[in-house]
C-alpha cells in the first residue's frame, strides 16, 4: 500500500488530473440504463391477444423503465415456476405476469417483487391477487354491458344467460346479483357440455328479453356460435357480447376491452406500484380503465331495432 501511495504522488500534477477528469468522465458517462426501472415480463403461451397486450405495455412504459427479462412458459407449469425463480434472483423491480399459468408461476416463486396481473378470467377463483401482486379486471362493469343494450332496447328486464358452473359460475353469481340490484332479472340454463347448448336456449324460450353471452368455452364454440346467433335472430332477441368478433359475427352489441388497451393500462401500473410507498393497489383487483362500445347495424335493423344517427354516436364501433 505504500508503494502505491508512493508512486502517486510521484505523478505529475497535471497527469494526476487528467487521471482524475478521466475516472469522473466514465462515471458520469455511464448510460442512463444502469439506473432504468428494471421490468420483467412473464408470458403463459403464445397467444395473440397476450402478444398485443405485452407489445402495447412496452410501448407505454416511460423512457425510465426498462424490460430486462422476458419468457414464455409454452403452457408449461413447471417451466413457468423456474423463470419466475429467475426473475425473483434478477434486480427487477415489477413484474408483468399475462396470462392464468404466468400468474399462478408468480404467486408461487414471486413473493417479494410486485407483480401486476392480466389477461386471467375470474381471478379469485385461483386465489388472486395475493398481497404483492395488482389484477387487472377482465370483469367489465355491470352497467357498461347494460348500456349499449338498453340504448336499444329500453325497456330490458329478462335476460337470459347460458353456463357452464364449471367455467363461469362465479361470473353467473355476480352477474345475477348486479342486475337484482338494479331490478333486473336473470333467467338461467345450466350447460355442462356443447351438446347440450341447443336445448338450454330452447328451454329460456321466447320468455327473455335478451341473451347475454358469458366468455364460456363449453357455451361458445365454432359449432354453436352460428346456431346462437341466427336462433336469438330469428326469435326477435338481441345478443349482448364481450367482444368486437361476436358483434362483427352477429350479435347486437358488445361491451369490451381492447387488448393494447390493458398492456397501457399495465403500464401505468407499473409507474404506480414504483412511485407509492407502499402501492396502495396491492392485493386489490382494479377495474378496466377503458371499454369499448359496438353494434352491428344489420343484426339490429333485423330485429326492427331504432338505429339513428344520434344511436350509433353512442357506439365506438359500428359493424
Amino acid at each position: 500500500m505504500k508503494r502505491c501511495s508512493y508512486r502517486w504522488k510521484r505523478f505529475p500534477g497535471r497527469v494526476k488530473y487528467a487521471w482524475l477528469v478521466i475516472c469522473l468522465g466514465i462515471a458520469i458517462g455511464v448510460p442512463n440504463s444502469t439506473y432504468a426501472e428494471e421490468v420483467a415480463i412473464l408470458k403463459s403461451a403464445e397467444i395473440r391477444a397476450y402478444s398485443e397486450a405485452i407489445d402495447a405495455f412496452k410501448s407505454a412504459l416511460p423512457s425510465s423503465f426498462k424490460v430486462t427479462l422476458e419468457y414464455d412458459l409454452q403452457g408449461d407449469m413447471a417451466k413457468g415456476r423456474s423463470f419466475a425463480r429467475r426473475i425473483r434472483a434478477s434486480d427487477a423491480q415489477v413484474v408483468l405476469a399475462v396470462g392464468l399459468k404466468a400468474a399462478l408461476a408468480a404467486k408461487l416463486e414471486i413473493l417479494d417483487v410486485p407483480v401486476i396481473v392480466s389477461l386471467v378470467l375470474d381471478p379469485r377463483k385461483y386465489g388472486l391477487p395475493s398481497s404483492n401482486m395488482v389484477v387487472l379486471s377482465l370483469n367489465i362493469p355491470f352497467e357498461k354491458h347494460l348500456k349499449p343494450l338498453q340504448t336499444l332496447v329500453p325497456q330490458v328486464s329478462r335476460i337470459g344467460v347460458l353456463f357452464d358452473p364449471q367455467k363461469t359460475g362465479g361470473l353467473h353469481d355476480r352477474l345475477q346479483q348486479e342486475a337484482k340490484a338494479r331490478g333486473l332479472t336473470i333467467v338461467s340454463e345450466e350447460v355442462h357440455e356443447e351438446q347440450e347448448v341447443s336445448k338450454a336456449l330452447k328451454a329460456l324460450g321466447k320468455n327473455i328479453d335478451a341473451l347475454w353471452l358469458l366468455p364460456d368455452s363449453t357455451v361458445l364454440t365454432e359449432n354453436t356460435l352460428d346456431f346462437l346467433i341466427s336462433t336469438t335472430l330469428e326469435a326477435n332477441i338481441p345478443m349482448v357480447a364481450f367482444s368486437a368478433g361476436l358483434v362483427q359475427s352477429g350479435a347486437v352489441v358488445g361491451a369490451y376491452m381492447n387488448y393494447a388497451d390493458i398492456g397501457r393500462q399495465a403500464a401505468r401500473l407499473s409507474q404506480r406500484l414504483l412511485s407509492e410507498t407502499p402501492p396502495a393497489i396491492l392485493g386489490t383487483i382494479v377495474p378496466p380503465d377503458r371499454v369499448h362500445q359496438s353494434i352491428n347495424r344489420k343484426s339490429a335493423t333485423f330485429l326492427g331495432l331504432p338505429i339513428n344517427s344520434t344511436v350509433l354516436r353512442q357506439f365506438d364501433e359500428q359493424y
